[in-house]
């Protein structure tokens, strides 16, 4: 299965912890590669919440990538207009070795 199937499996979930999205973030975590890592990335430029929010949750499982996904995830902390893909933004750094501390510059 492609990373583009994978995710747009994912989409089809409309529980953002749906057991759906549960499957499809573990086996783009088990790939782990850049092609995991560039979707989610523009997932989280989406227009949709519910896209962001998934490219947010792919993230936090992305350990490889994690400084490069800080940037991204302190623009959507501080910048997001939608409250869960924010708060999903600042756990998802949290998770990524203790690094949300550094979200918000501190």
């Amino acid at each position: 299965m492609s990373v583009r199937e994978i995710v747009e499996a994912a989409l089809t979930d409309p529980d953002p912890a749906g057991p759906v999205r549960k499957r499809a973030i573990s086996a783009l975590r088990a790939r782990g590669d850049s092609e995991s890592f560039t979707l989610a990335r523009r997932l989280c430029a989406a227009e949709s919440a519910a896209e962001r929010l998934l490219g947010v949750h792919i993230m936090a499982d992305l350990s490889a990538f994690r400084l490069r996904s800080l940037p991204i995830l302190r623009y959507l902390a501080v910048g997001d207009d939608d409250p869960g893909v924010r708060h999903a933004a600042l756990t998802s750094a949290g998770q990524l070795d203790g690094l949300g501390r550094q979200v918000l510059g501190h």
